[in-house]
């Protein structure tokens, strides 16, 4: 099993593989740099996709790093999902990041986030080289999908080697000694439900309801909030200060206060986890 396929497993599961070896997982890194850089060499040149590239690419792509041997979509699943999203706005979410979780308390979530992003992106590499060495009908744009995977890539990588903690983090994280809230099965459900409302809301469709409610009380508060840190010295002031407090443990309490406040009534822990992942997905990377 890969090492990010490890990290991105249930909360329980990387808890219990606390053994795993410091030199093995750092080996593994290196040697993903390593062929991240032949591959860089390889694809972004003019004119690959020739059959003995792809079979390189896909050699490269098996590594101790990831396990991909289960992911496959149809060509149509796999071009729809590349193409939902356009290629800048995916650059700009990934450099968003470092805005939104670069500071010290939330270390481990950024370089959390950033391993997520980039083991999504080796699984879509590998797709799309399987889907072309299987005769694509859509070669072109697969390539070009495939050279707008790397360079994604690329931008995640140039990220983690300006944290000068990274070795540090990134084996807390694979070694379970530092644990990231998942969602269990039953909020993940309760995502679902809620994704499709909080997305009318988010885009000005809906203007009326509890939740509507919910999320206008909790971004009103927000700028005050984080001025009420800073004067008790638990936040500094910074023109990004707002983005580190939705991101900190703080902001679940706010949201919880919040739905309290205007309705008079507690909700589950579950509803909590959920609305607040929603609202941050949007205050992160698309309030703008």
């Amino acid at each position: 099993m890969g090492i990010l396929n490890r990290l991105f497993r249930s909360t329980e599961a990387t808890a219990k593989e606390i053994e795993l070896d410091d030199a093995a997982i750092a080996k593994a890194w290196k040697r993903y740099l390593e062929v991240l850089s032949y591959k860089k060499d390889l694809i972004l040149r003019g004119g690959f996709g020739a059959v003995e590239d792809l079979n390189r690419v896909k050699k490269q792509l098996t590594l101790e790093l990831t396990d991909l041997s289960r992911e496959r979509k149809t060509e149509s699943q796999l071009i729809s999902d590349l193409e939902a999203i356009e290629h800048s706005k995916k650059v700009k979410r990934v450099q968003r990041l470092e805005q939104c979780l670069g500071y010290a308390r939330t270390k481990h979530e950024y370089v959390y986030q950033l391993l997520r992003h980039l083991h999504s992106i080796l699984q879509t590499e590998m797709n799309i080289v399987r889907r072309l060495l299987y005769s694509s009908r859509n070669r072109d744009r697969l390539v070009s999908h495939l050279r707008s995977q790397v360079q994604l890539e690329l931008e995640i990588v140039a990220q983690i080697q300006k944290i000068k903690s990274f070795r540090d983090l990134f084996l807390a994280l694979v070694k379970g000694e530092h644990i990231i809230h998942t969602m269990d099965a039953a909020e993940k459900k309760l995502l679902k439900k809620m994704d499709n409302e909080m997305s009318k809301i988010f885009s000005g469709e809906t203007t009326k309801g509890i939740t509507l409610q919910w999320v206008q009380v909790v971004f009103d508060a927000i700028e005050n909030k984080a001025l009420e840190a800073v004067d008790a010295g638990t936040l500094e002031f910074h023109p990004d200060m707002d983005f580190e407090f939705v991101n900190r443990p703080e902001f679940v309490e706010l949201v919880r206060e919040s739905r309290q406040e205007f309705s008079g009534r507690k909700v589950s822990e579950k509803m909590i986890t959920v609305f607040t992942h929603l609202f941050r997905e949007w205050y992160n990377h698309e309030r703008d």
